[in-house]
């Protein structure tokens, strides 16, 4: 006695099934499948196999046509250095007027202060010190206490004086990103009034 058929289980896209009886599982879509659409559905492997050869085809020419481009590859990578380079020089160009600027206004003000206490120090020389020397150089007598005094007071005027011939401005550069501190420091020992006026009223 014959066996019961099952009907093919393909459906169209408007959702019509199939009438025929089925014939084997396809193994393309696991469903049970007449002779007609197990065919068809070969054929649809059977052209996704040839685009999938010609994918295939086109991956082999595109290996046998891969060269290494060793010119474009340096010209590229020499582009993004020369963009590099040309940046890095902008900033260093800006960095460079910003800190000819800083230097100008700090020699300035290092100028006025030199000024100041040159003028200072002169007069501690003049009207001082050697005022005094003249004094004691009339004297038939020279006293230990003028001697040291005068010395105590030459020493205090000749550190004010190596003091004005040094530079009083400095610059600490850090390489690793273009940072320039500079520094203007004071005169301490050109600056010292104190000292000295306690010396000369002591010998008022």
């Amino acid at each position: 006695m014959a066996s019961a058929r099952n009907l093919c289980q393909h459906s169209d896209t408007d959702g019509t099934q199939c009438k025929s009886n089925d014939y084997i599982l396809c193994p393309h879509c696991q469903l049970q499948l007449c002779l007609k659409h197990l065919n068809s559905h070969q054929n649809l492997l059977r052209s996704d196999l040839d685009r999938l050869c010609d994918k295939i085809n086109f991956t082999r020419m595109n290996f046998d046509n891969l060269l290494f481009d060793s010119t474009n590859h340096r010209e590229y990578l020499f582009k993004q250095l020369d963009d590099w380079y040309d940046q890095q020089l902008d900033l260093i160009n800006k960095i460079y007027a910003e800190k000819q600027q800083e230097i100008q206004i700090l020699s300035l003000k290092s100028h006025m202060e030199f000024d100041t206490y040159k003028l200072k120090k002169e007069k501690q020389l003049k009207n001082n010190l050697m005022k005094q020397l003249n004094k004691v150089l009339k004297q038939k007598q020279v006293h230990i206490d003028d001697l040291n005094e005068m010395k105590t007071k030459l020493d205090l005027i000749q550190r004010g004086l190596d003091e004005l011939k040094e530079l009083k401005i400095d610059m600490y550069f850090n390489p690793t990103n273009f940072d320039i501190n500079i520094i203007k420091r004071r005169y301490v020992e050109a600056a010292k009034v104190n000292a000295f006026n306690r010396i000369n009223n002591h010998i008022d």
